[in-house]
């Protein structure tokens, strides 16, 4: 008479109990995105045009005629607090001795013999600002946006990133100069560039001399 073999039965069903499993994790994944803006400057580049030396002061700075014209426009994805700063790719080229708004100037590069040529101011002209499409002002902070301030008159020149911490940002006119700028999904402003160049004396005037002023505006988002 045979005998039944019981064991291993038993070690078959206590292995297919091991492996059983009684609860599964579920993980939920993915990304947010901060809201992307971009910036750009509508009508090219500006163009100071041809300046003879005969036009030039010789023994101290002359003040070409500003161009403006040229639209600085902010556009985001979604309502972002974004400011920008101007960074002088040039500042090498500004003259030493420039007392008057020194934190404002940007290099218009050097002359034939490596003598600086001269300088400029970018100034935001602030009626022309528009924020979220209603009217808007230009504010500033030098505290890397902790605390702002605003500027009374109608325009408002940029500070050189190499001189300065400053940064600005465009806000509603409706709100108070110290409060925080509102989130932006579109804003504008109208820029002006005023250009100083060195006493006729102090340049090589042998030769031409190109005006070699370049500045990046940057976005800094808050």
């Amino acid at each position: 008479m045979k005998k039944l073999v019981l064991l291993p039965l038993a070690l078959v069903f206590a292995t297919n109990a091991a492996i059983a499993a009684n609860s599964v994790d579920l993980r939920v994944t993915g990304t947010i995105t901060p809201s992307a803006c971009d910036i750009s400057l509508t009508g090219g580049d500006f163009d100071l045009g041809t300046i003879s030396g005969n036009e030039l002061n010789a023994t101290a700075a002359t003040t070409l005629p500003s161009s403006a014209g040229k639209t600085l426009n902010i556009t985001c994805s979604g309502a972002t607090q974004v400011a920008f700063r101007a960074i002088d790719n040039r500042a090498s080229s500004v003259p030493s001795g420039i007392t008057q708004n020194a934190a404002s100037a940007f290099g218009l590069g050097m002359d034939g013999a490596n003598n600086p040529i001269g300088h400029y101011n970018i100034a935001v002209l602030q009626p022309t600002a528009t924020v979220n499409g209603a009217a808007g002002q230009y504010k500033a902070s030098d505290d890397a946006g902790s605390t702002w301030f605003g500027f009374g008159g109608s325009e408002v020149n940029l500070s050189s990133s190499d001189r300065s911490s400053r940064i600005g940002t465009l806000d509603l006119a409706s709100s108070g100069p110290t409060s925080q700028p509102v989130p932006i999904t579109s804003a504008s402003t109208e820029l002006k560039v005023t250009a100083m160049i060195q006493p006729e004396s102090a340049l090589d005037t042998s030769t031409e001399i190109t005006l070699d002023g370049s500045a990046t505006i940057e976005l800094v988002y808050l």
